[in-house]
């Protein structure tokens, strides 16, 4: 399949279930800008304030009240970086069952929190694991960095699918689904190029419809190379099958 198959699928898919679509990925997305938001807004005022009055932008003078909007920024850092690894779990759940059954609830982008304690601790270390190892790779330069990116851009559709496997596994499990495939998600990625700057030039707007658009058609090149795996192994275990053999 090219990337123009992929999209035309998503297309099919989305027709007249956009809005749920559009709200099972928006919602989601207030939610972590609002914790950030809540968190980070407050210290950058009296940082702000602070400088200000001591007319010194450069050496901050750390107060009482500074130490504590400063913890406070700094939990709200953790506590979005949480929550994003945990909604990218649900999200990641909601596509797929959205391109197999043709819907999906909304509510399902929040499976992640409402799966329990594994789910969540499983969620958020296979988003730090992802974090680290392509923060090492981007030290070497930007394009190690970039295709570390693709290299595990499968992971969370993978553990969505197996909730029993480990973070790590479904590290190693997205880097061998990618082997010789990460030239064709970047070159689906880079097929919405268009559609990318249309959406900025309305300052955002069209990311609100370009978001599902991208992430079904994603979620499709997830399952069409689930379908090449299932039937790699299933050569293969017939291929060493006595009763078949003989």
């Amino acid at each position: 399949m090219k990337s123009k198959d992929f999209k035309g699928l998503a297309l099919s898919q989305l027709r007249g279930k956009w809005g749920r679509v559009i709200l099972a990925l928006l919602v989601p997305a207030l939610v972590v800008a609002a914790v950030s938001a809540v968190t980070q807004i407050p210290v950058q005022l009296y940082t702000a304030f602070h400088n200000i009055a001591y007319n010194d932008q450069y050496n901050v003078h750390i107060t009482p009240s500074l130490a504590f909007f400063g913890i406070i920024s700094y939990a709200g850092g953790i506590l979005t970086f949480v929550l994003s690894a945990v909604l990218a779990y649900g999200i990641s759940k909601f596509m797929l069952m959205f391109i197999r059954r043709g819907d999906a609830p909304v509510g399902e982008t929040f499976s992640g929190i409402t799966s329990g304690g594994e789910v969540i601790g499983r969620s958020i270390l296979l988003s730090l694991l992802i974090s680290v190892f392509t923060f090492l790779w981007s030290l070497l330069f930007i394009i190690p960095g970039i295709i570390a990116s693709f290299r595990y851009s499968m992971a969370f559709y993978i553990l969505a699918d197996n909730e029993d496997m480990t973070a790590m596994d479904a590290l190693r499990a997205s880097k061998e689904m990618m082997r010789g495939n990460k030239w064709k998600l970047f070159k689906l990625d880079l097929s919405f190029i268009g559609w990318i700057i249309l959406s900025a030039l309305t300052f955002g707007i069209g990311y609100i419809f370009l978001s599902p658009y991208m992430q079904t058609a994603t979620a499709n090149f997830y399952e069409y190379l689930r379908g090449i795996n299932d039937n790699r192994r299933d050569a293969n275990s017939t291929a060493v099958d006595p009763t078949v053999v003989g």
